[in-house]
């Protein structure tokens, strides 16, 4: 019984990550409208700075579905999974896995 829990897990594992692979080969797309993040306060009293790193997972008609975190500080990320969520971006054959880069840096 126990093989039987371990083989689910597994294929559940398989489930989540084989569509972010096969999403990897899509098409290029180019973003029509972006939202800036806003820098976080707790951030700025830290005096936070650095690059959030994430995967937009665009649909076909261009709007984000989702955002993967793929690094970055914790206090930034949150921010730019929301502003990036706004993003829309050309329409396309299928849905695309579009990079994405935010920096965050202090105000002189």
């Amino acid at each position: 019984m126990k093989n039987w829990k371990y083989f689910v897990i597994v294929a559940l594992m398989a489930g989540i990550f084989l569509p972010v692979a096969t999403l990897k080969g899509s098409e290029i797309r180019r973003v029509k409208k972006t939202v800036q993040p806003k820098y976080p306060e707790l951030a700025l009293k830290m005096k936070v700075e650095g690059t959030v790193k994430v995967e937009a997972v665009v649909d076909s008609d261009g709007t984000v579905k989702n955002v993967i975190v793929v690094s970055g500080n914790a206090l930034l990320k949150p921010t730019v999974i929301d502003c990036v969520r706004q993003w829309q971006y050309e329409p396309g054959k299928d849905t695309a896995l579009v990079p994405v880069e935010i920096n965050f840096k202090l105000p002189d």
